[in-house]
């Protein structure tokens, strides 16, 4: 019988993995949680500090509200590890 090749390695340490903290956009208009599909993506450069943790840019994308139609920018922290 053939050995499963799926999971981890022998031997193979467990190994701390990046958290990724994103919060779920709300529309500023109607404050529905349903939006449409992203149009553009930006990314901002530059470090800063928010509730203690660090982050090294941001990423602003551009979508609308599927429920009003409202356009809106959704900011994502990209955190440093």
């Amino acid at each position: 019988m053939a050995k499963k090749s799926t999971g981890r390695p022998v031997g193979a340490q467990t190994q701390d993995r990046p958290v990724a903290d994103e919060v779920i956009p709300v529309c500023p208009h109607c404050g529905s949680r349903d939006r449409g599909e992203f149009r553009s993506l930006r990314r901002v450069d530059g470090c800063g500090e928010i509730n203690g943790r660090k982050y090294d840019g941001v990423e602003l994308r551009n979508c609308n509200c599927n429920n009003c139609g409202g356009a809106m920018v959704v900011r994502r922290h990209l955190w440093i590890a």
